[in-house]
């Protein structure tokens, strides 16, 4: 007899339960030390059913991903909502980031920390990953415009995500030697931002 067709709901239902636990297997074990069978075994289902859903395991991690970096582009997207002059709107980013980063820590190393398989296989990965930094990018381009900041869009972005990333890296490793990221974070988002900011009347270098 024929196994009944999967509905949507049945399909999307499985995929979200198999993407939690996944996330927290990656996070915890690193890419080789996840397998399918060990899904299927923290699922209490038969170890060829995640086959019905995805193609392998690379699949299930680039899904994963791409789902981390829409959490962080919603994390950002809610941050910039409220209206506000370019450089607070770019420290509330900068915060709801590093909030992303404690309150979803799995999902944050699965992002950025692990060794990966190659990301073009699956496109929309790459318009998820791509989607999470247009978000700095165009916040960045705003203050530029405004002659708050000053530089080319694309570097200042890097400069202000690579600050984030680094704190948020040394909080995870349990590196941080003084302080918290709660307690560093606006002097560290505020000195990133000096650093680019425009020279305003009066500097020595007008």
């Amino acid at each position: 007899m024929a196994r009944p067709a999967l509905t949507e709901e049945a399909i999307a239902c499985f995929r979200d339960r198999l993407c939690e636990i996944a996330t927290h297997r990656f996070a915890e074990r690193g890419y080789a030390g996840v397998s399918l069978r060990g899904l299927a075994r923290d699922l209490g289902c038969s170890p060829n059913t995640p086959y019905r859903y995805f193609e392998d395991k690379d699949e299930i991690l680039a899904v994963v991903r791409a789902r981390a970096y829409q959490e962080l582009r919603a994390y950002g997207c809610r941050a910039l909502r409220r209206p506000g002059e370019p450089l607070e709107r770019l420290e509330r980013l900068g915060l709801a980031y590093l909030r992303f980063a404690r309150e979803k820590p799995h999902a944050y190393q699965i992002a950025f920390e692990l060794l990966q398989p190659d990301a073009a296989r699956f496109p929309a990965l790459l318009r998820a990953r791509a989607d999470a930094w247009q978000v700095i990018r165009d916040a960045v381009a705003l203050a530029v415009e405004s002659g708050a900041l000053q530089g080319d869009v694309d570097e200042v972005s890097h400069i202000f995500w690579a600050g984030m990333h680094g704190l948020v890296t040394l909080e995870l490793a349990g590196q941080l030697q003084t302080g918290s990221v709660s307690k560093l974070s606006r002097p560290m988002i505020r000195a990133l931002l000096r650093g680019v900011a425009a020279p305003t009347r009066g500097d020595p270098d007008d």
